[in-house]
């Protein structure tokens, strides 16, 4: 060939072709998948750590209550302790009810509405009251404490919503 054909045979110089919709490969669409799962694997596992804080906070606390007892056997404090401990778990779960001054039937009333029965206005539950600022009102403590128990998980769904905010 000659010159001259060399010359003629010569293109001009094209753009490149446009790309396509789709820009990742293949293996890169399956890494961002694989990152997307683990972010929201993650985020649900942190969700549900904090939704079931507070019901955990509420049954630890009891049972450092029933472990006291178990210690102390002094039935006047488990009295105290589990008035508080009743009246601290119903403000985390009920904060929009303003509990902060209820006494006497108007909280054996709260207290039952969220056991759906009466056994604090009627039940062993009465003593919460009033009878715990009496200082030798006599009650069953074991029966107290289940009673409690009952009425922590009776609320348990109102503090894994709260946990849930």
């Amino acid at each position: 060939m000659t010159q001259q054909e060399l010359l003629l045979a010569l293109k001009d110089i094209s753009p490149p072709e446009e790309p396509g919709w789709w820009l990742l490969a293949p293996g890169h669409l399956a890494i961002l998948l694989l990152v997307a799962v683990v972010i929201a694997t993650f985020w649900l596992w942190l969700i549900r750590r904090r939704v079931h804080r507070m019901f955990s906070a509420a049954r630890l606390e009891l049972g450092q209550i029933k472990g006291s007892y178990a210690h102390h056997q002094d039935s006047q404090r488990l009295a105290r302790e589990l008035a508080l401990w009743l009246k601290q778990v119903a403000l985390q779960a009920y904060p929009e009810r303003q509990l902060e001054g209820a006494t006497g039937s108007s909280w054996l009333r709260f207290l039952d509405s969220c056991l759906g029965d009466s056994s604090f206005t009627r039940g062993d539950g009465r003593f919460f009251g009033d009878a715990i600022y009496r200082p030798q009102a006599r009650f069953e403590a074991d029966r107290m404490l289940l009673l409690t128990e009952r009425w922590l998980h009776a609320v348990k769904p109102r503090l894994l919503q709260r946990g849930r905010n």
